[in-house]
């Protein structure tokens, strides 16, 4: 295997391997290696962050190795458990649906019917069969205090907020399926560490065998806040709604441009580290390196001729300012400064309630992108819609 090639596919874009990339690029170099990803079919529509793990993936799977995608059909109806609160229980017919979804949207990045086609399995399938003594037996290897170290039940503890039972059940079975499959490697979000670590220990715990764990960063705005389902400011990408992802591409902050060229595109590293230094300079329009990521993540997951509609979509309502007949609306761009608190400034004749209830109802879009973030943050030159008449602009 071409040794450059192998380098690039597991440095660009990663935020740890453990034990260590030395080693890992040792074992890649000499032997074809066995490595998944696993997704919960929690929503029926993946996002970027999403494409960040799949095109890592690909890059692996394009240089001979197994990859396995495996759909979380039962852990999703468990829940991750997240930071402040409970995750909702998914039944299985929502499960099903979701699944049926985002699969599609997966074969959009992965090749499924190739010279190394790579495989689709759906944990459900075995651990739905599990006796409860079977999952005791497997629980033995795990403590209380191991499990309890998870950040996401720290915050619970420091806020007084409860953990249920089954949410400790999450870690266990997500780790049981590395086992079950018997990979070599896994790849994730960093916000799955614990999960990924957890299918490390089970598996030198109960095959004396070691196992890669690589995470990808988290892709996040230009304020550090994480781009997902959570707070509300998904991108999708290889949903029915293309003009979706080019708008929300372009809904992000400047800074938040070269990062995601490295992360969800295939454009060159050192095509990247020219554009980056363009957009370093002064008087430098970072318009025109948004709208290209935009643009290739687009052409990459759908066609070039629905790339070319998407951005003929965007230059027309957005850029050209052809919403409607209505005045756009100039306020004064402030530095840090929140979407809510910017329409608390320019809407001065709605109550913040109103402001928040729009917002909530769907009805704010940046750039073209429906947003229901508040704390989303403003930056210069964007174009919003609020409600169904009302146009803004941060200048």
């Amino acid at each position: 295997m071409n040794k450059i090639e192998i380098e690039e596919a597991l440095f660009r874009n990663v935020n740890q391997i453990l034990p260590s990339k030395e080693e890992l690029l040792k074992k890649m170099s000499t032997s074809r290696i066995k490595i998944y990803l696993g997704i919960d079919p929690t929503g029926p529509v993946l996002h970027i962050g999403h494409l960040a793990s799949l095109k890592k993936l690909r890059a692996l799977q394009k240089l001979g190795h197994e990859v396995i995608i495996l759909i979380g059909g039962m852990t999703a109806t468990i829940g991750d458990p997240d930071k402040l609160d409970v995750r909702k229980q998914l039944t299985l017919d929502e499960v099903k649906k979701n699944t049926e979804e985002i699969v599609k949207q997966i074969s959009k990045v992965l090749d499924f019917e190739g010279e190394n086609p790579a495989k689709l399995v759906n944990n459900y399938d075995w651990q739905s069969q599990m006796t409860f003594s079977e999952i005791i037996k497997f629980a033995s290897h795990i403590t209380h205090d191991q499990m309890i170290e998870r950040d996401r039940f720290q915050e619970r503890l420091k806020n007084n907020l409860p953990i249920y039972f089954h949410e400790f059940t999450y870690p266990l079975m997500h780790g049981l399926d590395s086992v079950i499959l018997d990979v070599d490697m896994e790849i994730g979000g960093n916000d799955q560490l614990f999960n990924m670590m957890m299918g490390r220990h089970l598996q030198k715990r109960i095959q004396n065998k070691e196992k890669f764990v690589l995470s990808v960063p988290i892709l996040a705005d230009s304020k550090g806040t994480k781009i997902g389902k959570t707070l509300g400011n998904v991108i999708p990408f290889g949903n029915d709604d293309p003009y979706s992802t080019y708008a929300g591409i372009m809904s992000l902050g400047d800074d938040c441009v070269i990062n995601c060229m490295v992360a969800i595109t295939d454009l060159g590293l050192e095509e990247i580290s020219i554009f980056e230094t363009e957009m370093n300079k002064n008087g430098a329009n970072p318009m025109k390196y948004k709208k290209l990521l935009a643009y290739t993540v687009v052409q990459e997951n759908y066609s070039e001729e629905i790339a070319k509609e998407c951005q003929d979509e965007f230059e027309k309502t957005v850029q050209g300012k052809d919403f409607s007949e209505e005045q756009v609306m100039s306020i004064e761009f402030k530095e840090n400064e929140r979407i809510l608190d910017f329409l608390k400034r320019g809407l001065t004749e709605l109550s913040n309630s109103r402001i928040k209830e729009v917002i909530e109802q769907g009805g704010l879009e940046i750039n073209g992108a429906k947003v229901t973030n508040m704390n989303q943050m403003v930056t210069k030159g964007i174009q919003i819609k609020f409600g169904k008449k009302t146009y803004l602009k941060a200048n």
